[in-house]
């Protein structure tokens, strides 16, 4: 785990992001390149992952999500 001084935020190497999702790091490379890639980006070499964005990124696979912003959509 990676803390960015001016924000306080985590952000993960990709072996931590492994960890994070009980995924391996061949799953985190296969993500990278889908349709819908896991928000990421590079410092030098290394690829880190926010994990806020990650949370975000997750939850857009969860059951009903889809359900929920058109929901959303109609009430406004």
């Amino acid at each position: 785990i990676v803390l960015m001084n001016d924000t306080r935020e985590c952000c993960f190497s990709k072996a931590r992001l492994a960890e994070y999702l009980s995924k391996s790091t061949r799953w985190i490379d296969y993500q990278l390149t889908a349709t819908r890639p896991i928000p990421s980006f590079k410092i030098g070499k290394s690829r880190l992952f926010k994990k806020s964005e990650v949370d975000r990124w997750l939850e857009q696979f969860r059951a009903g999500a889809d359900l929920d912003r058109i929901v959303e959509g109609v009430r406004q």
